[in-house]
Parts: C-alpha cells; structure tokens; sequence
C-alpha cells in the first residue's frame, strides 16, 4: 500500500504540475495578446496597465518553461526512481498535458476569430511540429535517465553517485534543448540572413545577438535554475528514496532511504 502511495503522489504532484503550468502559459499568453492589442491598455495613466502586456508575455514563458521543465524533471525523476514503466507514463501524460496547452489556445482562437480551413491546417501542422520537438526531448531525457540509473551505481568511476545523480540527467537533457533550439534558429533564420545580406548594420547584429540571448537565456538559464527547484518538489511529494538500481533485485524498487545515504 505503501509503494502505491507513493507513485500515486509522484503522478498527482508530476502531472498536475505539468498541466497546471501549461494551462497558466496558455491563458497569459492569451491576456498578452488581448492587452497588446488593447489601445486603451497601451495608452493608459496606469504605470501597470501600460506594462500589462510584457509582464503577461514575460510570466507566459516563465510558465511555458516551466511545464516544459517539469516534464523533464517527471520522466527523470520517474525513471530513476521508479522505473521505466513508469517513466513511459510519464512521458506519455507530460505529452498530453503539453498538448491540451495547444488544444486551448486553439479553441480560444476559433471563439475569437473567424478561422478557415487554412489556418486550421497551418496550426494542425505547426502543433504537429512542436508536438514532435517536444516528444523527442523527452524521449531523450528518458533514455539519458535510464543511462544515468545504470552507470550511478555501476559506473567504474569513484564519484558516480554524484556524477550521475538524477538532476545532472535533467541539466543534460535541458542543455541539449537549448543547441538544438540554436541550431534551428541558425539554420532557418541567422544564416539564410547572412548569405542574402552582406553589409550588416549595427541594428541588425543586436538583433541577431538579441535572439541568441533570448533563446539561452530562457532555454539555459531559465530553465536551469527551475530544474534544481522542481526535483524537490517532486522530493518533498514523495519522501527521499533509494534510486532504483536496474541490476539489483526487484524489491529495492522505491525502499526509502537510509539516513545519511547519498541519492
């Protein structure tokens, strides 16, 4: 009873996190372009009308990143403590969550706007492009979690425990996300501008300086420093456990940790 308790909470902690911070992005996203289009909003006396619309975009990231973060940090979590079965639900309701986020926007446009067949295949094929992106950082982080699970306790190296901790699978896993995010914002738009413009301006430099800062800041940044915050919160839902060893015997599986022991 006491195993099912604890997987129980893992999931209402992992998933509702995931849902909830999708859902809070989607609809701050959603109040940023209603205040951003509002004339009234921009020309306001009000200090905080007038930055209504970059706080609301700024926490629509922050929440974007965050659901995007918490996925990761479930699978891992999940895997590394629980095992790959659970890490494969993981992934597949972090999956879900992700795209009920989509789901919503969608349905907001289609209320507010008069929406034809063209602009619903070109969100159909731009969620099905995010959707992919998404499914395969994740899978990579549940391949670098099950890795990590083996070599923390078989790894030849004296430092293992530490070297392979689950947060250092996060950390990778979201490292790979932010190149991966630079090399498609090198390949689809700072090349292609650099082979069809030869004499830059200084104004066009900063833009291209601006949305590489931009992406490691949000993607690097950002989302390093949620990490951290996350996996203790997932801690504190479950209590401290044995990191599941995948050679050992079965019923180490989830067996609380001994005090003082290293996780």
């Amino acid at each position: 009873m006491a195993k099912f308790s604890t997987v129980k909470k893992f999931y209402l902690c992992s998933i509702c996190s995931v849902f909830l911070f999708t859902a809070l992005g989607k609809i701050l996203f959603i109040l940023y372009r209603a205040a951003a289009s509002d004339i009234m909003i921009a020309g306001a006396a009000s200090f905080f009308l007038r930055t209504l619309p970059f706080i609301s975009s700024f926490c629509a990231q922050l929440f974007s990143r965050a659901a995007f973060v918490a996925a990761v940090c479930s699978i891992v979590y999940a895997v590394s403590f629980f095992g790959k079965k659970t890490g494969g639900k993981s992934f597949l309701l972090s999956m879900l969550c992700l795209l009920s986020g989509d789901a919503l926007l969608f349905l907001y446009n289609i209320t507010r706007n008069v929406v034809g067949s063209a602009s619903i295949k070109a969100w159909a094929l731009s969620t099905l492009m995010e959707i992919l992106f998404s499914g395969v950082i994740l899978g990579l982080a549940f391949w670098i979690g099950c890795r990590y699970a083996v070599k923390r306790f078989h790894s030849p190296s004296p430092k293992r425990l530490n070297q392979f901790a689950p947060l250092r699978a996060v950390l990778l896993s979201l490292g790979i996300t932010c190149i991966l995010h630079i090399v498609i914002l090198s390949a689809n738009k700072v090349i292609p501008f650099f082979i069809r413009y030869q004499n830059l301006t200084p104004k066009e430099l900063m833009d291209i300086f601006y949305d590489y800062g931009y992406y490691i800041f949000w993607y690097l940044g950002v989302s390093f420093l949620l990490a951290p915050i996350y996996m203790k919160i997932l801690e504190k839902a479950t209590g401290r456990l044995r990191p599941k060893d995948y050679k050992a015997a079965p019923f180490h599986e989830n067996a609380p940790s001994k005090k003082g022991e290293i996780l």
